[in-house]
């Protein structure tokens, strides 16, 4: 990751571009850490709301003072739009910027019409852009095994692809967990896979997880007393739907390869589907057939849609009744049933 230089060639302005908040904090962390070595002991952070005044920011910096402190701003700017107002202080300090004052700008991300913008331009001219790319999922379980070794925590790269599906590519939740977990394991020798596990469950909530694997294994009862628990807490479809139809995707292929007579390790490390739940897994597919299945991918897709707002529910409350009819499904019980047991 591209860190803040401070040579003799430096810049004094940056554009500092991110969606993920961890990844933006660790890069701010380590910025202000440098600037304290290097001797600005004025580090200010502004976030460009209403209550913000960019012509308050031009002036202070403009104004004399009687102590050469070295100064840095963090301007973020959440909807990565300073206005037209923001947009000429922007410009203006491009054109002369004090020598003593470091500017960091902190936009969500590049994308074409920000980089097309007057203040952008003068930013990549004048400036330096750092863009801080995402972990993408098939990045995840590295990050995460090195992002452990950071915290003197050793895990195997099992444990790490297991924080990655538990966290879902939230970098926070993930590293949340690496705390606790080198908080009870730090400089210790690896701990094992149920260990970690364990850990983990201890600390969560009901979550998409806990109600797959209730699926997973037939129990419709834990599976309903799961959902209504989501939903009390005020998750929309849309976010159980991503581990429900992953686990689903997973089970058509696993039920392909069943049908096929060729279910072997590789497979099952391809997908992605440790040892410890290999046997929900098979439960499951003992269960359901390649149609069952089918269907349910086919319900996913529909409530994804309505979710979106892309396909309109029949009526009030359907959109939760055909989750609910979904979930029941899976655990292998008739729709009708799903509702009984509400």
């Amino acid at each position: 990751m591209q860190s803040l230089s401070l040579d003799q060639n430096s810049a004094s302005l940056y554009l500092l571009c991110g969606e993920e908040p961890l990844l933006l904090r660790d890069w701010l962390d380590s910025a202000r850490e440098s600037l304290k070595q290097a001797g600005f002991e004025d580090i200010q952070s502004h976030t460009t709301d209403t209550g913000f005044d960019w012509e308050d920011l031009l002036n202070e910096i403009s104004a004399p003072s009687l102590f050469a402190n070295k100064k840095c701003r963090i301007i973020r700017i959440p909807n990565g739009k300073p206005g037209s107002k923001g947009s000429k202080v922007i410009q203006a300090l491009c054109e002369n910027s004090p020598d003593d004052t470091i500017f960091i700008f902190v936009v969500p991300k590049l994308d074409r019409p920000t980089k097309n913008s007057s203040w952008a331009k003068c930013l990549q001219r004048t400036g330096k852009i750092v863009e801080l790319k995402p972990v993408y999922p098939d990045q995840l379980a590295d990050w995460i095994f090195q992002r452990a070794r950071q915290k003197s925590l050793s895990i195997s790269l099992e444990s790490a692809s297991f924080l990655a599906e538990r966290t879902e590519g939230n970098l926070l939740a993930a590293d949340q967990e690496l705390e606790k977990l080198s908080i009870r394991f730090s400089g210790e020798k690896e701990p094992a896979f149920d260990v970690i596990e364990e850990s983990v469950a201890q600390s969560a909530r009901y979550n998409n997880f806990v109600l797959v694997d209730a699926c997973l294994a037939g129990n419709a009862p834990r599976a309903m007393k799961v959902l209504n628990s989501l939903i009390a807490e005020g998750y929309v479809t849309t976010q159980l739907l991503w581990a429900l139809q992953s686990s689903l995707q997973q089970m058509s292929c696993l039920k392909q390869a069943q049908l096929g007579g060729r279910i072997n390790q590789r497979l099952w490390q391809d997908l992605r589907i440790w040892s410890s739940k290999q046997r929900l897994f098979e439960t499951a597919l003992a269960r359901l057939g390649l149609e069952q299945i089918e269907r349910l991918l086919q319900s996913c897709a529909t409530l994804d849609r309505i979710g979106k707002g892309q396909q309109d529910a029949e009526f009030p409350q359907a959109e939760w009744l055909q989750m609910k009819s979904l979930v029941g499904q899976f655990c292998g019980i008739m729709p009708t049933e799903s509702l009984i047991l509400d």
